[in-house]
């Protein structure tokens, strides 16, 4: 790969903002952890709003209506889990500067609702230093189908041998490793500058 013309692709929860559901749920519901869990987080429903079928408003009714028992433990999740999930992995937040300010392109290919990533890039300024982005909720597609790496490619004009992308799925690497992409399984306590001088590429 021509370490001047490699672009980085970057996924949002686990690499760039924080996707831990289980702290927050070990840290308000310890007891009902992995119930909660499930109907929420793991849910059908939320890969509707990760597909942009539902917003965070309607999933929250929709979750409330089949698990009208739990509702106030549903209501506080939906109604706090952006807030306090979605918080900066500040390492990455400084490495994507670094790279940034070395010239290398840096995009987003990531599965949110686009309302929830409009909201953080108002909240932070980090948005601002891509070059572009795909949404898995405005495309209607999920990571791992390879046809929205493919939107990312034709948009941006981008050769896939020519991109590395950090993403916390191991699927979500192996797809695009198979399109040609190189890939790095971000972990929660990776140092991802460490990783990227041990690759040559910063």
């Amino acid at each position: 790969m021509n370490k001047n013309r490699i672009n980085i692709i970057f996924d949002i929860g686990g690499v760039i903002l924080n996707f831990y559901p289980h702290t927050f749920l070990d840290k308000y519901f310890p007891s009902l952890h992995d119930k909660l869990y499930q109907i929420v987080f793991d849910s059908s429903s939320w890969r509707q709003l990760d597909l942009g079928y539902l917003t965070t408003g309607e999933l929250k009714q929709v979750l409330i209506n089949k698990h009208s028992h739990l509702e106030k433990e549903i209501s506080f999740i939906m109604d706090h889990w952006e807030d306090e999930i979605l918080q900066p992995i500040q390492e990455t937040f400084r490495t994507i500067k670094l790279l940034k300010e070395k010239h290398f392109p840096i995009y987003i290919l990531s599965n949110i609702h686009p309302d929830i990533y409009y909201r953080k890039t108002k909240e932070f300024d980090i948005f601002n230093l891509f070059n572009g982005y795909v949404l898995s909720g405005e495309e209607h597609l999920l990571k791992s189908d390879h046809k929205l790496y493919q939107i990312l490619f034709n948009r941006y004009h981008l050769d896939p041998k020519e991109c590395l992308f950090i993403d916390d799925s191991p699927i979500n690497i192996k797809a695009a490793q198979a399109l040609g992409m190189q890939g790095i399984i971000k972990t929660k306590d990776m140092n991802l500058k460490e990783i990227l001088k041990e690759k040559n590429i910063l």
